[in-house]
Order: C-alpha cells, then structure tokens, then sequence
C-alpha cells in the first residue's frame, strides 16, 4: 500500500513542477503581498487544474488514493483515503505542503515522498516554484477558505479534542469523517524564543460549551470556547498542572499540580480563579484524578508518595489516604515499585480502576469500602485509563508495550490485548454511544504515520478502536507531534 501511495503522490507533485514552469505568468504565479487575501478561483485552482487533473490521478473520475483536487469541495471536505489534505490556518501541518516544499523546514516538515519524482515527459524531479509554493501557503494559512469566504468544518458538533503535546497546539478532529480539520495554538509563550508549554491533559464540559487544557510545562490551565476555538481565560496553577475534572454543572473544577508536595486546586471556571488548595506533606506528585459520578468524592493517585487520596467534595477535606499496595509506606517516601497514574470509575462509583506504571497492573479499588481489592495485570506502562459508557469495558493504553489491554468488568478479566495499536499509546476516550474508542499515541520513536518526515518534527497518530466489533483497530488518523490528552464532546467533563 505505501509503495502504491508514493507512485501515485510522485506523479502528481511531479505534473505540479511541470506546469508551474508553464503558468509562471498567470495570477497564480504572482507572490502575494503582505495581508492580500488569497482567492481559491483566482490563485490556487488554476495551479491544481492546470497540473493535477490528468488521466489517473487526482480528478473527478480516477480520485488516486481518494482524492479529488478539482474542486474546494471535494478537496476540502472529502480529503483523502487517508484523511484530511489542507487543515486551515495551518499550513505547516497540512500533507499538501509538506509534499512539495523542498525550501525550508520553517515553512513545514518536509514528508516523504518529496515532490517532484515523476519520470518524464511530466517533469525529471525539478521542485514547484516557489512563487506557486508560498501562494498555496498563504491560502491555507488565511483558512483554506472558498471564495464566499467559508471555513472547512467550522460548525462540526461531533467533534474530539486531542492535544499535541510536542507542538503546542490542540487538535480538533471531525469524528463524522475522522478527519483532522483544525490545530488550536496554545500556551502563552513564544516557542520560536522560548521552551514549549506542553498542552497535556484536555477536558470539555458536560455542555459542550469549553474546553480546558493543562500546560504542564508552563504552569498555567486555559479555557477556550468549544465552538470558535477562541481562549476565554487563563490561570496559574503551580509548576505542572496535570489532570483537569469538572462538575457535571461546569461550574468547578479541579486540577492536579504534579510536584512535591503536590495539590489539588479548585477553581471557579466563570472567572477562572483559585478558590481554594487541597494538600498535605505526603501527596507526592498527584496526576490522576476523578470524581465520583454523584459528585460526592475526588480520587486522586500520587505517582512518588503511591497513595490514593479520597476527597470529601463538598468539604474539600482529605477523608483517607490508602497505600496502593501494603508494602508502600505510610509516611509517604514511596517505594518507586507501583506509580499509580490515572483512575477510572465506574458507572455506579462502586469501584476505582488505578494504572500503575511500574507494577503494569491496573489495581482496583472499592470504593466504599476504602480498600484496593484486585490486580489486574496489563502491558508495559499503563497509562491514562478509560472505563466505556456502559461500563462493560476497561482499556488500559500501555505506553511501553504499543498496545491496549481491555478489560471485561462484569469478571475483571482480562479479554484481548491489541496489539500495535500504536507507538506509545497514552490516553483513551470513547464516544458517548461506546461504538469507538480513540486513543492518542505519542509517537515519538516511529508510528503508524503514511508520510514520514525526513526534516522537522514527528507527527503523532489517534488510533480509532472499533469496541462493538471485536475491539479492532480501524484507522490511524495522523496530527502534530506527541499526541497525549483527548476527550470527545460534548464531553463527560471528567
């Protein structure tokens, strides 16, 4: 199949550096100045037309590898086989100019195959002008936008959010196609100056209304606006704010500080202000949070200290404090043998299903009678955890195994491994129906990518999980780098 893609894809790019040479004269070939709007009809059609519709490739008739160049449409919101072509406003992450420029990996990656590599007669590898270059550049960066001036994908309700950590943005994908249709810049630094901010977990009210991500390398949480994108708010939470819950009112919520001591901060999301600070001496670098469905607990596990903390949330005050295994000690110096991670709670809050990163079991917890009573074993590493709607399935992503162990909760059974999910899987949501899971895979040594790069940053992959037939993987759909939260609204905010 890649061989397939890279003949297809050569030949076409090749065409495109033909007959740029040819269309050097029209408006197409003209730079556009500073802030001049780019049109669709006047300056980017013409270069598709002129050099990607012929006989076998991307036309209305052949469509090679799905994709249909000849019209705004079909190129926009069809894409490709393998999903979207241009991701508006952003063209350094967009395949279409990822393919063909060959000038400066500060315009984009530069993802094999380069083009052009056609034989001739259509070109002998001469790359596009550059003029033509920076014209589909400016158009994709001014939103890829037809001439009535719309936006692909801009009032999309089915929708999940991904964050990237590696790149700093949020990933928006149309889960109606499976397509990556926006990347959200975010973080309140200047990456090209300064260190990245890292956007690491990322959770959406119960409304649908906002979203919150946490940047655990700059300190701060945002809020956006779930709809336009735009950010509402900002706070300082600590050193590494980590995981994000919120009430299913999306009135409060809470945030974890992974350091030592770490915290729990509550948070008023209307203002987005601090209202109080949950801690003590031995929550040693907290990260997985939860809370309870009737919204009368907060669980939250400490990695180094290997404690699960049991918060009153109407009081805010600790209730218990429980060793994940009877070896950890008391005072709370750890033993590094367990590092619990992630929590998941079932439907009925009868139980808490913990990862624990270094034991590679899931442990769980009964939660009313405050006692772990059941290890599950998992693959390497397990991660960011995820209990499906119904409350049939657990899928634990094993970070260090490139797999998914799933659970059947009615016998706390482990039923199938899926292998190769992914390189580096991290965290799972599922829609609200439990049809699919998708589960974010950081990618950071190799993926599941059908264009790698040869200069810039890696892309990360989503993996789609078919659960209702056999837990299946069906589509990796590709993203900017390190691929690490997710949630799917309009969300469980939690």
């Amino acid at each position: 199949m890649k061989k397939r893609i890279i003949f297809i894809l050569s030949a076409v790019c090749g065409v495109l550096a033909l007959n740029s040479i040819n269309f050097m004269g029209c408006d197409s070939g003209s730079p556009t100045a500073i802030g001049e709007p780019v049109s669709f009809t006047r300056d980017i059609q013409p270069i598709l037309a002129q050099n990607c519709s012929f006989p076998g490739c991307h036309n209305s008739t052949n469509r090679q590898a799905g994709l249909d160049l000849s019209s705004w449409e079909s190129m926009m919101l069809t894409g490709s086989t393998f999903g979207a072509e241009v991701i508006p406003y952003n063209a350094r992450w967009s395949h279409l100019t990822q393919h063909v420029n060959r000038v400066d990996t500060n315009i984009s990656p530069f993802s094999e195959p380069l083009m052009p590599q056609a034989l001739l007669p259509y070109t002998n590898g001469m790359p596009l002008a550059s003029n033509q270059l920076m014209k589909i550049v400016d158009w994709i960066n001014q939103g890829a936008k037809n001439d009535n001036g719309q936006v692909a994908f801009q009032d999309i309700t089915n929708k999940a959010f991904i964050t990237n950590q590696a790149s700093d943005y949020v990933a928006v994908v149309n889960l109606d196609n499976n397509h990556l249709v926006r990347l959200i810049d975010v973080g309140g630094r200047d990456n090209a100056t300064q260190p990245l901010d890292a956007p690491h977990v990322i959770t959406i009210d119960n409304q649908g209304n906002s979203f919150y991500v946490s940047l655990i390398s700059e300190g701060y949480m945002e809020k956006y606006n779930a709809r336009t994108y735009q950010k509402e708010g900002r706070v300082l939470i600590g050193t590494s704010p980590a995981h994000i819950i919120l009430t299913n009112n999306g009135l409060k919520g809470y945030i974890t500080d992974f350091t030592t001591p770490g915290s729990i901060k509550v948070f008023d999301t209307q203002t987005m202000t601090i209202t109080n600070s949950i801690t003590e001496l031995r929550m040693n670098r907290p990260h997985g949070l939860r809370l309870t469905h009737d919204e009368s607990l907060i669980l939250s596990a400490t990695q180094v200290s290997e404690f699960l903390y049991v918060i009153n949330a109407a009081t805010e005050q600790i209730e218990n404090v429980v060793q994940v295994d009877p070896t950890v000690p008391i005072g709370g110096g750890g033993t590094n043998n367990f590092i619990p991670y992630q929590i998941a709670i079932t439907p009925d809050d009868k139980y808490a299903y913990v990862s624990c990163r270094k034991s590679n079991d899931v442990r769980v917890f009964d939660i009313l009678n405050r006692a772990f009573i059941l290890n599950i074993p998992t693959g390497l590493n397990p991660l960011a955890l995820e209990i499906s709607p119904d409350g049939r399935w657990c899928y634990v992503p094993n970070q260090g195994s490139n797999s998914i162990t799933v659970i059947d909760l009615t016998t706390n059974t482990v039923v199938k491994t899926i292998s190769n999910v992914g390189a580096q899987p991290h965290k799972i949501d599922f829609t609200a129906d439990g049809h699919y899971a998708y589960v974010t895979c950081e990618s950071t040594s190799g993926g599941f990518v059908h264009h790698p790069p040869n200069a810039g940053k890696t892309p990360g992959t989503t993996a789609v999980i078919d659960v209702w037939a056999g837990h299946n993987k069906v589509k990796d759909i590709e993203m900017a780098s390190f691929p690490a939260g997710i949630c799917i609204t309009p969300g469980l905010g939690n």
